[in-house]
């Protein structure tokens, strides 16, 4: 799909058939995958458009204009990708800042749960290609039995599906390939500028590409920043971290871990560090009870994951509002990981109110909901505090910010609530300008955390992602179609396909 070549890319390509390496392989698994892969190709070539339909243009001398540019090559860049093969929007480049080809998102990052929270049955990435979708991955891998048996899909093992989906589709990424800047058009409806330079080089290596449309899919920061509280951003950098970031897990060996926040990824986290050798970890949250219900079971169907954004902007908020203050549980396996360490500890009930460094430990303050105040002696802290939606803290997008409409701005009942900074988005995930000057906004699309108040559950999120896809295709295949009409109007006057090459006459009879 791909009409770019960075110079680095030779470093990272990987050209052989991707097959796991865990001990649990069928011993014909290689096989059963290159019979699946026949499969999937046959599929896709069975059900795909097969007509060149974009107009180009091109003029010698100047570089060449991608249809889109996906910044972003986890679970939500690929499926994004793949959405817009299906519409023969063939112009595409993903670029990803991780340097390995193995590892794809976060699932060999900061991802530390053991399996994937969502249902193994949903509806993905695959969209209508059902050879494609992680059953038959796995059960080429594992055997059929193996799937029937498995409740929620290994996290490892998803990792390594989405390696083998990004090769069987054909999908070329870019690694090490990091944005630093992306530049207003020179004409309202000319291309941008994207600067890219290779990971962790020094900025004498940028290189310019340039696209009619951006998807910005950078996942839970896409929309902003991890969250972290003062009082912990403000310790020494080396005795804290959020649950976001890569680090490596046997700093804790030894170690007394708190962990700030109980969630879903506060007690994956809390887990980790007692299987990487923690003395003892304990979760604090400042509810009274542990979140059993979880949300996003009740949201997966299709009212909510393909036509959410048909709602009005009353029932929207409404919405956002409600199910932004439902927490988010762990799975029963993850609060089974946690309880198998008789070193872990989980207090309820009991907020954060100042954190100390002696200098020798962290002594943190706690006060519960009667006003009873305690004390708790750490090494180490790690924030699963979530994440903060506010896009002036996204450099990428430095020169949009005042062209992008927020919430607060299209709605001003939302002002004061916690949608309000989060971006008013249109119907295939789209940027709404905020004033006429800024007409090629809508032409960068925001598939990140911020988009949850306009699209709900349908967009980098498992639980829904399968409807985001749709319609970030759909709408970019109408908005091209659009802006094309006149050539393609032109095209079709002078058409020509014979049907019919001869026509015998018969006169006098039947």
């Amino acid at each position: 799909m791909s009409v770019v070549q960075l110079p680095w890319d030779e470093k990272t390509k990987t050209l052989d058939m991707p097959v796991p390496s865990s001990e649990a392989l069928l011993p014909d698994a290689q096989e059963r995958l290159e019979q699946l892969a026949t499969r999937i190709r046959q599929d896709i070539r069975t059900t795909s458009h097969h007509q060149d339909w974009i107009p180009r243009s091109e003029n010698e001398g100047q570089p060449r204009v991608l249809d889109v540019l996906i910044i972003g090559g986890g679970q939500a860049g690929l499926g994004v990708a793949f959405s817009l093969q299906r519409e023969r929007i063939d112009r595409v480049a993903v670029v990803d800042a991780g340097d390995d080809p193995r590892r794809v998102g976060p699932w060999h990052r900061y991802a530390r749960m053991h399996t994937l929270r969502s249902p193994k049955r949903m509806k993905g990435i695959e969209l209508d290609v059902p050879s494609l979708h992680i059953q038959r991955w796995f059960e080429a891998c594992y055997g059929e039995e193996a799937w029937a048996k498995t409740d929620l899909v290994p996290r490892l093992d998803w990792n390594d599906y989405l390696v083998f989906y990004r090769w069987v589709t054909s999908i070329e990424v870019h690694h090490k390939s990091f944005v630093t800047a992306v530049h207003r058009p020179e004409t309202a409806d000319g291309p941008f500028a994207i600067d890219v330079q290779e990971s962790g080089t020094a900025p004498s290596s940028v290189q310019t590409l340039y696209a009619r449309r951006i998807v910005f899919a950078l996942g839970l920061i896409g929309g902003g920043t991890a969250y972290t509280p003062d009082m912990i951003r403000s310790l020494p950098r080396s005795k804290w971290f959020h649950t976001e970031e890569e680090f490596d897990v046997s700093q804790c060996k030894g170690q007394r871990i708190a962990v700030l926040g109980g969630g879903a990824s506060g007690f994956d986290n809390a887990g980790t560090a007692l299987e990487a050798g923690a003395s003892e970890a304990a979760v604090f949250m400042r509810r009274s009870t542990v979140p059993c219900n979880n949300p996003l079971r009740w949201m997966e169907f299709p009212g909510m994951q393909e036509h959410y954004f048909d709602l009005n902007d009353e029932q929207k908020v409404e919405f956002s509002l409600f199910n932004g203050g439902l927490p988010q549980p762990p799975t029963q396996h993850t609060i089974w990981r946690c309880f198998s360490y008789r070193s872990f500890q989980l207090r309820m009930a009991a907020e954060w109110v100042k954190v100390e460094d002696t200098g020798k430990e962290l002594v943190i303050h706690t006060m519960d909901e009667h006003g009873t105040a305690d004390t708790y002696h750490a090494d180490m802290i790690i924030a699963a505090t979530g994440y903060k939606v506010d896009l002036t803290l996204r450099p990428e997008l430095k020169e949009f910010y005042a062209d992008i409409l927020t919430w607060r701005q299209a709605y001003p009942p939302s002002e004061g609530t916690a949608v309000a900074a989060s971006p008013y988005l249109g119907s295939g995930f789209e940027f709404t300008p905020s004033h006429s000057q800024a007409p090629w906004i809508s032409r960068l699309h925001h598939f990140s955390t911020g988009a949850r108040t306009s699209m709900g559950v349908t967009g980098n999120q498992l639980s829904g992602i399968y409807g985001g896809l749709k319609r970030m295709a759909w709408s970019m295949a109408t908005a091209i179609t659009k802006e094309n009409w006149p050539e393609l109007m032109r095209q079709f006057r002078v058409f020509e396909h014979k049907e019919v090459m001869n026509v015998v006459y018969r006169f006098g009879g039947p």
